[in-house]
């Protein structure tokens, strides 16, 4: 358990301390510094979970996945059904980011890759966020650095796809549920057999 906060303990002493106190006072002050001391103890670790948490949402691990080579390779290629099929299976693909501070967001602007722009939009992300990669660029720079590259029509292509990628993704999370339905039905008629 924590102790006491150091100030807490030295105005308590001194508080104590003073001759001219009636004996009702220093009960009372001892009963109000010993009840800040035991809030004190209790309080700490909740603040210090707390901090933890909030620290947890802001510091992203950059480090090189599987799944983050899978997801480079497919917007390099533009390969559209493996992108879906990675985010799909794990959509917390769109906040990773590879060890150079880079993820989905800023591929699709490097490579053009509207499809992959418009899927961050469809899984809930912000092409045009802040966050920055290790070098200070975010994923709009990629685009806005290179002179072949119109973020604008880049961005309103993204999404005006981003509808029609929302709509399949939601299709396939239907035709899940009824698949994954079908095969526990298929098990229950199987238990009745028996």
């Amino acid at each position: 358990a924590a102790s006491a906060s150091p100030w807490l303990k030295f105005w308590h002493k001194q508080l104590l301390q003073v001759r001219s106190w009636p004996p009702s006072c220093l009960i009372c002050l001892d009963i109000i510094f010993k009840t800040l001391e035991a809030m004190y103890r209790v309080c700490l670790p909740i603040f210090a979970t707390l901090a933890l948490i909030v620290q947890g949402d802001d510091d992203v691990d950059f480090q090189d996945t599987p799944l983050l080579s899978s997801l480079w390779e497919a917007t390099n290629g533009g390969n559209n059904d493996a992108l879906d099929r990675l985010l799909d299976s794990s959509p917390s693909a769109l906040n990773l980011r590879s060890s150079d501070g880079r993820g989905l967001a800023w591929w699709g602007f490097e490579f053009q890759n509207v499809y992959a722009l418009g899927a961050v939009i469809a899984y809930g992300g912000d092409i045009l966020s802040a966050e920055e990669d290790l070098q200070g660029q975010t994923a709009v720079t990629m685009c806005t650095e290179n002179s072949d590259c119109n973020k604008d029509n880049l961005i309103e292509k993204a999404k005006e796809l981003s509808e029609d990628i929302k709509k399949r993704k939601e299709e396939r999370a239907k035709a899940k549920e009824a698949e994954d339905a079908d095969v526990d039905g298929d098990d229950d008629a199987a238990d009745d057999e028996f």
